[in-house]
């Protein structure tokens, strides 16, 4: 039986460890409850990066009123914008410099390219979505990896769609799935984008787990949480079913983030959930769920090597 998020944060408490998170994406959805969550737990340096200058400010207040009394949370702000490989780059080394030589103990990736069944190219020529849901978590998680921007057993934490569905017939040089454009309905492209993007993600967190052993690296499937998503990113099919969901079945971003925050916080919880990187929003593993194309080393391989010639590093 999964633990219980929740009751086990209530003895919890971050004040005094010198924790430093870096939070990316939305804040008004995960990004801004895991947040949150961390300044009542006495983190001690919060890093927030978002496209959203004003949003990004205004949240620095709310996270020290929130901040156990008299303890001094230190707060950044960092304006990114991930929509590019030259965005990406700019956010990895502004992060790394605010973080500073004691590093990152937290890093969570947030940030929202949803699918819309259309490709909208960026500066490199890739689905814009795709760089800002896919490219721009390889890219961070990476950089921060290779460049020492890391503590010792730091946590990564990407939270996104649902691991384990499978694209079986991605093809590295097809990312932005261009080939399928034109030859399928927006409905078709939707779902083969979503596909892709639990395929990309879900191999790149087994290569990182593989490669850099020394940190751990989660993926998280929140399910619906308000403010996270948008049903006007949706197609035409799916806007009614989205905007039921939202009012229905969705979770505030301050009741999901204790799963992401008890993988982050709780003494317990690498004991508790053992060697697996796969969780949905009760914390049950989807370890075993991998679809077929990341279940495929020499996959993964070819993947790894592709978007490290993407983001403009060498092997």
């Amino acid at each position: 039986m999964p633990p219980n998020a929740a009751a086990e944060l209530q003895n919890v408490s971050l004040v005094g460890q010198k924790k430093t998170a870096v939070v990316v994406g939305g804040i008004n959805g995960n990004g801004g409850g895991i947040a949150r969550r961390l300044a009542q737990l006495g983190c001690s340096r919060i890093i927030i990066c978002t496209d959203d200058e004003k949003g990004g400010e205004k949240e620095l207040e709310v996270l020290k009123r929130l901040a156990p009394k008299d303890w001094g949370l230190v707060a950044h702000f960092l304006p990114v914008d991930l929509a590019d490989v030259k965005g990406m780059r700019a956010a990895a080394e502004a992060i790394q410099g605010a973080a500073g030589d004691s590093g990152i103990d937290y890093l969570v990736m947030s940030q929202i390219g949803a699918p819309t069944g259309l490709i909208k190219e960026n500066a490199d020529r890739h689905d814009t979505s795709f760089a800002i849901q896919c490219i721009s978590r390889f890219a961070l998680a990476y950089l921060l990896t290779t460049r020492g921007a890391l503590a010792p057993e730091a946590v990564v934490l990407s939270v996104y769609y649902h691991w384990g569905h499978s694209l079986d017939d991605l093809s590295i040089e097809d990312l932005s799935l261009k080939r399928r454009l034109g030859t399928q309905s927006t409905t078709n492209m939707y779902k083969a984008q979503t596909r892709r993007d639990c395929t990309v993600l879900d191999s790149v967190n087994e290569e990182l787990n593989f490669r850099y052993p020394q940190y751990r690296y989660y993926c998280l499937w929140p399910g619906l949480v308000t403010g996270d998503f948008s049903a006007s990113a949706f197609p035409t099919y799916l806007k009614a079913v989205v905007w039921l969901g939202s009012k229905t079945l969705a979770v505030t971003p301050e009741q999901y983030s204790n799963v992401p925050v008890y993988i982050l916080a709780s003494p317990d919880a690498q004991r508790t959930l053992g060697p697996d990187r796969y969780f949905d929003h009760n914390l049950n593993s989807g370890t075993s769920m991998l679809g077929k194309w990341a279940s495929d080393a020499k996959n993964r391989e070819a993947l790894w090597k592709k978007l490290k010639e993407i983001i403009g590093e060498k092997e």
